[in-house]
């Protein structure tokens, strides 16, 4: 039997790699004789770095920058062999998992850090950057990156305003280097929100980035206030752009800012190890997320997969840490089955510390049973 398994991160748990080795072990406890194949996959935000090191020809490059908050860390990117190609992952300088949860704020978060490696990669001799969103703890439609980059964003007194979202609402002008005309960039945009609204950036995900209801209110008008002079001086809307509202609203700013190039993360991601044939030539697939929830219906991983299931007519498992209803939606989009890890009543936090057992213990008990009716 060929047995795929493509699961993402589980966040502030487990790595994708971690959790595939975790459900290999469960399977295997079964029946060690099957032929499986690992790819832990990322819907291009936390985990593509670990992805490219693994599947492709290149280096991933350590550097110093800042975090969310401002604080000096070590990060890294993914330099690919010959090439002038740089891959930047969003959440190794400013994602939530960095900020301890009393210092989250996404009014005064920045991506800043996430432009400083940018930087670095271009001194090195980089000329195209690919930049993969998910997993921010920011809200700040990339201004960061942009003010990182030498990009000035001018308030009334024509000085450079403070980083992070609130500031945004004070922005008057803005001048971008022409140095970066000569840069590509492209973005990996791992949802399909858009910039504003109910579905957009602040209203989706600034809650679980630390906002209080009174502060989303603000973020909203300062991202409203922002892409609005992006249209006046840079003639270009953000506001409608598919997947514009990823990081923070980050794809939608670079795409105003630097004319970034978006594309969908998984997609991208999927094309180098030729996903689709595996899917193809696989008898069962197995995936996992650690929350299943409406927001997994804007293009996390576990669709995506369905999706690409559904067209081959494969059975896909989805294992989760949580999951919430309704279930049909999951169904609808080549899901075969859903899977909760916990075994017995126990907390979060318990359930973090103990993913690792968890998901080798269900996926033993779900391929058992799969084997039989096989």
């Amino acid at each position: 039997m060929n047995i795929l398994i493509a699961p993402d991160s589980f966040k502030e748990s487990l790595n994708a790699n971690e959790v595939a080795r975790s459900i290999a072990n469960g399977i295997n406890k079964i029946n060690p004789n099957h032929n499986i194949e690992e790819i832990p996959i990322s819907d291009g935000g936390e985990g593509s770095i670990d992805f490219l090191k693994i599947n492709c020809a290149g280096k991933a490059v350590k550097h110093e920058t800042v975090n969310a908050i401002g604080n000096k860390i070590l990060s890294e990117y993914f330099k690919f062999r010959n090439s002038k190609t740089a891959w930047v992952e969003l959440s190794q300088a400013s994602g939530l998992a960095l900020i301890e949860k009393k210092n989250r704020n996404p009014g005064l978060t920045s991506t800043y850090g996430t432009g400083l490696s940018i930087n670095h990669a271009i001194k090195s001799g980089c000329s195209e950057i690919i930049l993969s969103l998910g997993g921010s703890a920011t809200n700040d439609a990339g201004a960061g990156i942009f003010q990182a980059l030498g990009g000035e964003l001018l308030d009334r007194y024509n000085k450079q305003i403070k980083k992070g979202c609130e500031p945004l609402f004070k922005v008057k002008q803005i001048k971008t280097p022409k140095y970066l005309n000569n840069i590509k960039f492209q973005i990996a945009y791992d949802v399909s929100n858009t910039l504003l609204g109910i579905n957009g950036a602040t209203k989706t995900y600034s809650r679980q980035k630390g906002a209080t209801l009174d502060q989303m209110e603000r973020l909203e008008k300062s991202i409203f206030h922002f892409s609005q002079i992006i249209k006046k001086d840079l003639k270009i809307d953000i506001t409608k752009v598919k997947g514009g509202g990823s990081a923070g609203g980050t794809a939608a700013g670079l795409y105003g800012l630097l004319g970034a190039k978006l594309t969908n993360g998984f997609k991208l991601i999927s094309r180098l190890v030729n996903l689709e044939d595996k899917i193809k030539s696989s008898d069962i697939i197995f995936t996992a997320e650690g929350k299943l929830d409406y927001q997994s219906l804007s293009g996390k991983v576990p669709i995506q997969l369905g999706k690409l299931a559904k067209k081959y007519n494969k059975t896909l498992i989805c294992l989760a840490g949580s999951i919430e209803p309704p279930y049909q939606n999951f169904y609808r989009n080549g899901i075969s089955g859903i899977f909760n890890i916990q075994n017995k009543p126990i907390s979060l936090n318990k359930s973090m510390k103990d993913a690792e057992n968890q998901i080798s213990d269900i996926s033993s008990r779900v391929f058992s049973f799969f084997e039989k009716i096989k």
